[in-house]
């Protein structure tokens, strides 16, 4: 049986996300045809960032796509689009990305299952699916102190991230804050410096938010083990400045 690739797809400008992507492709909008297109290169993303990729702002693309920008751009000769294919470690999807020479106009296409597609045999290939837990550093509890009872061991391990910053291809994410008496924490996802998304609540919440998936959920959910890399300061409310009396800084002089 002779399988079937796909050797179009319709690239279009414009898409806030992936969600967004997929409605303009099922309109079929015809000024965004069917296009042949060439894979140069491909990125393997892990599924927590796959996640955030196809849900961010596709206008404004991670800088290891932007990087690639040699692998974009339209072939008139061939009348293609030359592209980069970004998928998930388990996922069937993709998007494939390309750009104008010569603008910041990103092309996105949807490709439902990316094992249709007729990728050539020395495909470059790049894998970014464990950034984002290289740099947790464990330690055992029964090194440190431990603890008394079960609420006790949790409590400590949930505590033990404050003050930590977790950063991959897509996003960054802060643990601010953790409240052992509410069981309540607070973390920031960033997607550039001054533009985050905060969650709030009980760690099993803010895994699930955040799309906590496989090495990363399992060291998340370890009781066994302390955090000790804290690779960032937790974040406070700028203080007041100190005002000193009149009469000590006479007796300063």
């Amino acid at each position: 049986m002779v399988k079937e690739y796909q050797e179009t797809a319709n690239f279009m400008y414009g898409a806030h996300n992936g969600d967004e992507l997929k409605r303009m492709a099922a309109s079929q909008l015809p000024c965004f045809p069917p296009q042949k297109f060439f894979v140069k290169r491909a990125l393997v993303l892990s599924e927590t960032d796959y996640h955030f990729f196809v849900h961010d702002d596709f206008r404004n693309p991670p800088y290891a796509l932007k990087a690639l920008h040699q692998c974009m751009g339209f072939d008139m000769e061939n009348q293609a689009w030359n592209c980069v294919l970004v998928v998930s470690e388990t996922g069937k999807d993709g998007i494939l990305v390309s750009k104008e020479p010569n603008a910041e106009r990103y092309y996105m296409a949807h490709i439902p299952e990316h094992g249709k597609l007729h990728l050539p045999s020395d495909l470059p290939i790049e894998f970014w699916t464990n950034v984002c837990t290289t740099n947790l550093q464990l330690q055992p509890t029964a090194e440190i102190n431990p603890p008394k009872t079960e609420l006790e061991n949790r409590q400590q391990h949930f505590a033990s991230f404050v003050g930590m910053e977790m950063s991959s291809l897509c996003f960054a994410l802060r643990f601010i804050s953790y409240d052992p008496q509410k069981d309540e924490m607070v973390t920031r996802l960033y997607g550039d410096p001054e533009d985050y998304i905060e969650s709030r609540g009980t760690p099993e919440k803010i895994a699930e938010e955040n799309r906590f998936v496989g090495k990363l959920r399992e060291i998340f959910f370890d009781m066994d083990y302390r955090n000790i890399s804290h690779t960032c300061l937790p974040e406070e409310s700028p203080q007041p400045k100190q005002k000193t009396p009149r009469k000590a800084r006479e007796e300063g002089r």
